[in-house]
């Protein structure tokens, strides 16, 4: 009888069974697969061992889209070198830095991207907001599905054909608040006007600005759009505010770029869109499958 010893193939077992099984922030996809025990030293190494390991890593690079380089072992066959043990090690650095850091590759995995909530508001002044609940089945299932990669996207854009400075404006603010997302990955900072990212799990119980952004046009600097989100148990809910302060001036004069003159309610020339979105998992047959969460607009712009 041959004695084995190769830690490398139970560290591999031991970063599937963590990817594939653990729960938490961060901790893992919660998938209720088995990956069989490492053998205590002594015990024999069978193929059960060896196709538990090759499953696990099927489901898991099916997932992150790369090669799987176990092959399977039947009953009474001889394992080779080859099969297992020169991969190990290898294998287990890449599936270790892709589930650590998902932000740098979640992208190119078994992915979808898809626009959730649209909401528009056209030819409007004062402030309008719109609310989206994000549901998930359960606080597990929300940590599995941001720990797999999973990210809620918040962009807006202002469509304004008639060149009014104030509409263009709008066009400027809503360009550079650029698209913000809540996911796994560290808040970056929280200084609001900085900020592109949340980690989910740093939300509080209660709204908290994570974005703003102010028109840079000094005639609309009080004009601005900020984003809010709090966490409830298994739901977040994301607000958006688009927030016209701006008073026009009465009577008429020169500058503007030209000769001015307003009669009437001060106004945004053209039309406002905010969108949600969503890097959620496409749940193929033999990859990692976690329910994704639902988009609801509960308040409308």
């Amino acid at each position: 009888m041959a004695v084995i010893s190769n830690s490398d193939l139970s560290t591999l077992r031991n970063t599937l069974n963590t990817i594939l099984n653990g729960t938490g922030v961060a901790g893992g996809y919660n998938q209720s697969h088995s990956v069989t025990a490492n053998p205590a030293a002594g015990d024999t190494i069978d193929d059960a061992y060896q196709d538990s390991l090759f499953s696990a890593a099927a489901k898991v690079t099916n997932y992150y889209n790369i090669t799987n380089p176990l092959t399977a072992v039947n009953a009474g066959d001889v394992i080779d070198d080859n099969q297992y043990y020169n991969h190990a090690s290898t294998l287990n650095s890449s599936l270790d830095t892709r589930f650590n850091n998902p932000w740098d590759y979640s992208t190119g995995w078994d992915m979808t991207t898809a626009t959730e909530t649209t909401e528009t508001v056209a030819n409007w002044n004062g402030s309008h907001n719109t609310v989206t609940r994000v549901q998930f089945g359960s606080e597990a299932d929300m940590n599995a599905w941001f720990s797999a990669g999973g990210e809620i996207r918040i962009s807006m854009s202002h469509n304004d054909t008639s060149d009014n400075q104030q509409g263009t404006s709008w066009e400027q603010l809503t360009s550079e608040m650029g698209t913000y997302r809540i996911s796994v990955r560290p808040t970056d900072t929280t200084t609001v006007t900085d900020s592109i990212r949340k980690k989910y799990s740093d939300l509080t119980t209660s709204y908290v600005e994570i974005k703003k952004e102010n028109a840079d046009d000094g005639d609309y600097s009080s004009n601005y759009a900020s984003i809010e989100a709090y966490k409830s148990g298994a739901d977040i809910y994301v607000r958006i505010t688009l927030n016209d302060a701006h008073v026009a001036k009465s009577g008429s004069g020169s500058g503007y770029g030209g000769p001015w003159s307003w009669t009437g309610a001060d106004s945004v020339p053209g039309t406002s869109t905010v969108n949600v979105s969503s890097l959620k998992l496409s749940n193929s047959s033999g990859s990692v499958n976690i329910t994704n969460p639902t988009f609801t607009v509960t308040d409308s712009l």
